[in-house]
């Protein structure tokens, strides 16, 4: 199935833009681009706008990647000055109300600075979902069965993308195991006692979780750190660690090794979404609000 059997060349436009403003100069010659690419566009042509991000995060603090300076260093900002200076001008409009999918490693979303400058970016910009990706080395071929399943059931269906996030988690085929998926949307904050309604940026992530090899949604090392065996953990169990912190144990199983493995709970308030329970095993989804 593809988008071009139920679009036509007015009704489906692809686009590719390179940007760089990692300079004074470079900026100015980006905000006059930018003010060129929107009215070739047109903000209210189409009903659906997608933006895919394409960019570096800083490991230290969660920054992204701008360009170049004059000497040829890279140059990073904060999530909120990238956004802005990316969607400037006569592209602002249109983002407002779009899908935007930012690729970008895990320092993105890892830091609470990081996340709160992306989420005023957000509430100034408007778009009506942003995806982000925990991975610490996000690799985003992972999310090709996401994407295809996204063009099915919100492109060419017209699904709410908030409504069906976690039924096209379950049909990608290698994101789980790779990474978490964060999905931020902007809508209307009821306030008490007031008419008017406020807007605010509401984030949750959704980590996969398998009751053996990834319990609490933090994947077991692939060999033992004691030992080096490979794939030797035991199904793992409710216990304790000598703090009396709870958790999960695996064991690993080479012979004269025994190294216990803890995997801890999420501190922040979550929801257990079990997608498949059998022979003691169980896999699902560890979904945490509040982002």
């Amino acid at each position: 199935m593809a988008l071009e059997e139920y679009h036509s060349e007015q009704t489906l436009h692809y686009l590719e833009v390179f940007f760089n403003f990692g300079t004074h100069g470079k900026l100015r010659r980006w905000l006059t681009e930018a003010e060129s690419l929107a009215a070739t566009i047109g903000a209210d042509i189409f009903q659906q706008k997608i933006f895919f991000v394409s960019v570096h995060s800083e490991v230290t603090r969660g920054d992204l990647f701008a360009g170049k300076d004059e000497q040829g260093s890279d140059v990073a900002v904060s999530p909120k000055e990238f956004m802005n200076y990316l969607f400037s001008g006569g592209l602002q409009p249109l983002i407002c109300g779009a899908t935007v999918f930012m690729l970008s490693c895990g320092p993105l979303v890892a830091f609470p600075e990081s996340i709160s400058s992306l989420k005023e970016a957000l509430l100034e910009l408007r778009p009506a979902y942003t995806i982000a990706f925990g991975a610490k080395c996000f690799i985003s071929a992972v999310i090709k069965s996401f994407i295809i399943a996204f063009g099915v059931r919100v492109v060419i269906q017209g699904h709410d993308f908030g409504e069906v996030f976690k039924d096209l988690l379950d049909v990608s085929v290698e994101l789980p195991m790779h990474t978490d998926a964060y999905i931020f949307q902007v809508k209307e904050q009821t306030t008490s006692g007031d008419s008017n309604n406020a807007l605010c940026v509401c984030g949750t992530c959704y980590s996969w979780f398998h009751s053996h090899r990834c319990p609490w949604g933090a994947l077991l090392p692939m060999s033992c750190p004691k030992c080096s065996s490979i794939r030797s953990w035991s199904p793992s169990k409710s216990s304790e660690d000598q703090s009396g912190t709870p958790g999960c144990i695996s064991t690993c199983r080479s012979p004269a090794c025994g190294f216990k493995y803890f995997s801890y709970q999420p501190q922040a308030p979550y929801e257990i979404i079990k997608t498949r329970v059998k022979d003691n095993e169980a896999k699902g989804w560890i979904k945490q609000m509040g982002v």
